[in-house]
């Protein structure tokens, strides 16, 4: 697995520094200085030819004449010579390199062929590589600082269960110092540069396994491997320890500059969005909020439900408090009467009723706040707590108290999980760190960390239901499917498809319009019109032999009369008349995640309102429910004014059979469309009455 060979780089028992430097300020002498100051307790080579010691280590001028063996060697050397010693490395049997240097797939064609040419060294010869053009690493707890950033060059960083990696040094540099002003730590800091071997993939997964990491916080522009990325995530969530992800490149500007920036393939923000939704991963909107919740999920626990109690010293707060938990899927429940009458007793001017207001007087009654907590958490009716203290941080002299109250309650409900508001001076936000309290300066960023909170405690692991489909090739010779021709390919896999024959003469067509029953639906086939009722090619409704002979002939015309249009035949299609809602349900190829199913309305609603949901290929029953109950419109579907629900339970087997299919034939679909799919009333089952199929390679005329 990599995660194992990562051990060599991220806590190597040796380190060699190439192009080291007595002088701290220069690249190839931060290293050096860093893993003296901050005491890492390896064996350090410094590698220059200028030098015979420095900083009191016997200083060698070529890699291959170190004595011992080499878990990391830094490249910090200029560009020209960085080939040529990596080659040095790979000789050396050098198990892991950290490069520094840039110039390399992000300037010109040069260094990008130079950089490939690094990767299939590193490839073949079994070394990992971070970089090139990259800030480095460090592992705070074993004092490998394998970085020449100057963010830890006044400090030594806080240790902490979180796990950091970055696809941007600046970025990465700027939330670790945010992150130190707020008493936030690290286990691991790492940032990928052009990934031309360890990317962020192999980073997650190797956060996930580590002992020292609970929580998982990535900067991502994009991945060059989709599945890779998928399966540490997956990983991450088997093993309980959450993801935040801020991902950029959501517009077509911010995905051109992220592209240029890494390397990395960017692809849809709507599917990444998916990806990481159905791996249980936050994905963050701003910098505050990646903070804020990745602190929170290394902090406190996460909730049993989505009850919350406001504490508050605000009436006006606790309204807004109220009103925004509520917009974001929380619940505040009524005060039980019994804790009421037990709140009224210790302040009868108190507003209790959640948000429960101690008003002021929570500064003159010591015992008020954790008389009026302990009376609502242990009735058992709340998940989590928000505590509003205003501005409680600046008063220090009466601090020590609050928090001594807040850390017994935080002991005495351990499953609670209680984020404390006041303003904060640096002092203060101290104290609540060396408490193990979380703090926040704003109520509104307060709620946005509940609600992440809550994600985090709905999450499990999908079980995709194993359904063994063949990926034998059952398209033959076809470059573009039909209707006919794709609901053909879905009846083998046992999809529910309307009864149909196809005609190629008026005759025949008469016939299987009395075999399937009037009235039928009749529709023209070509290969060359895909937008059938654009051109006229679909009649409904057709009650009798001779209207069928009129318009078979009618439909044969018309196709005939287009340009370059082949004739494949009519299709006699039974005409559906129960009760139904039309639903679409999709497919389409990423270029990086593969393939990706959706449900949506059906019809022409899907383009007007695009309110679909999707997921990473194959999903479960249950998930594919799921989907359809994240629609908007998923309320048409269930029973209303005296209305009989429909089919979801069959609707959710045919999006999961489905997205089986469609990964079975991964390397030949690029995309599939059942439109519409007609769902009946509960017990009625589904049917698919249109279908159209886009194989890859294939060139559609229409």
């Amino acid at each position: 697995m990599k995660s194992v060979k990562l051990q060599a780089l991220f806590d190597p028992r040796s380190i060699a520094i190439i192009g080291a430097s007595p002088d701290n300020q220069k690249i190839g002498g931060r290293p050096l200085s860093y893993l003296q100051k901050y005491g890492y307790e390896g064996i350090i080579y410094p590698i220059n030819p200028k030098y015979e010691e420095i900083n009191g280590l016997s200083c060698y001028p070529d890699i291959k004449t170190v004595p011992g063996e080499i878990d990391l060697a830094i490249i910090a050397v200029p560009k020209s010579v960085v080939l040529e010693t990596f080659n040095k490395c790979v000789e050396k049997k050098v198990r892991s390199v950290v490069i520094f240097s840039a110039g390399f797939a992000e300037v010109d064609e040069e260094g990008k062929r130079q950089q490939e040419e690094i990767s299939l060294i590193a490839r073949q010869n079994n070394v990992s590589v971070l970089g090139p053009n990259c800030l480095g690493m460090f592992n705070v707890k074993k004092g490998v600082y394998g970085t020449f950033s100057t963010i830890i060059e006044d400090e030594k960083p806080l240790l902490s269960n979180i796990g950091f990696v970055s696809q941007s040094g600046a970025f990465g540099s700027h939330v670790f110092t945010l992150a130190r002003q707020h008493n936030i730590g690290f286990s691991y800091f790492v940032a990928t540069g052009n990934e031309c071997d360890v990317d962020v993939a192999d980073c997650i997964q190797f956060l996930a396994e580590d002992p020292g990491t609970d929580v998982i916080a990535c900067y991502i522009e994009g991945t060059k491997d989709g599945e890779k990325l998928i399966e540490a995530l997956r990983l991450a969530r088997k093993n309980k320890k959450p993801v935040i992800a801020l991902k950029v490149g959501k517009t077509d500007v911010g995905m051109k500059a992220a592209l240029s920036h890494t390397g990395s393939l960017v692809g849809s923000d709507d599917v990444f969005d998916t990806v990481f939704k159905q791996n249980g991963v936050y994905r963050a909107e701003t910098i505050d909020e990646f903070l804020d919740v990745t602190y929170a999920a290394s902090k406190l626990p996460f909730p049993k439900g989505n009850r919350v109690a406001v504490f508050t010293v605000s009436g006006g707060v606790g309204i807004m408090l109220a009103d925004q938990l509520t917009a974001n899927g929380l619940t505040l429940p009524e005060t039980p009467e019994l804790v009421k009458e037990k709140l009224r007793e210790i302040l009868p001017i108190a507003g209790v009723q959640n948000p429960i207001d101690t008003t002021a007087q929570i500064s003159y009654m010591p015992t008020l706040l954790e008389e009026f907590m302990e009376s609502v958490l242990s009735s058992g009716e709340y998940d989590s707590a928000v505590v509003f203290l205003g501005f409680a941080g600046l008063k220090l002299e009466s601090l020590e108290d609050r928090i001594s109250t807040l850390v017994k309650l935080k002991n005495q409900y351990k499953e609670i999980p209680q984020i404390v508001v006041t303003i904060n001076s640096e002092t203060s936000r101290q104290m609540f760190s060396n408490a193990g309290l979380y703090v926040s300066d704003d109520p509104s960023r307060a709620v946005t960390v509940s609600k992440a909170l809550s994600y985090f405690a709905s999450q499990r692991e999908e079980e995709v239901e194993e359904v063994f489909l063949s990926n034998k090739d059952v398209f033959g010779q076809s470059s573009i499917l039909t209707e006919y021709g794709t609901k053909k390919i879905l009846k083998q896999y046992g999809i529910p498809i309307t009864e149909e024959k196809l005609a190629r003469s008026a005759e025949e067509a008469i016939q299987f319009a009395n075999e399937i029953g009037y009235p039928i639906v009749l529709k023209g086939m070509s290969p060359q019109i895909l937008h059938k009722t654009e051109k006229g090619l679909v009649i409904l409704n057709v009650k009798d032999n001779e209207e069928v002979r009129e318009k078979f002939g009618i439909l044969k015309t018309i196709i005939q009369q287009t340009n370059g249009a082949e004739f494949e035949g009519v299709l006699i299609q039974e005409m559906l008349k129960n009760d139904s809602v039309e639903m679409v349900v999709g497919s389409k190829k990423d270029p990086i995640f593969g393939q990706i199913v959706l449900v949506g309305l059906g019809g022409i609603y899907i383009e007007v309102l695009k309110d679909v949901s999707m997921r990473k290929a194959p999903v479960s029953v249950r998930e594919a429910e799921k989907m359809i109950h994240e629609l908007r419109a998923s309320p048409i579907l269930q029973s209303y004014r005296g209305k009989q629900p429909y089919d979801v339970e069959e609707l959710s087997k045919l999006i999961s059979q489905f997205s089986h299919f469609i990964v079975s034939q991964e390397e030949k679909l690029l995309e599939v469309d059942l439109n519409p799919v007609m769902v009946f009333t509960k017990g009625q089952g589904i049917k698919v009455a249109d279908g159209l199929m886009t194989l890859e390679k294939q060139v559609i005329h229409s």
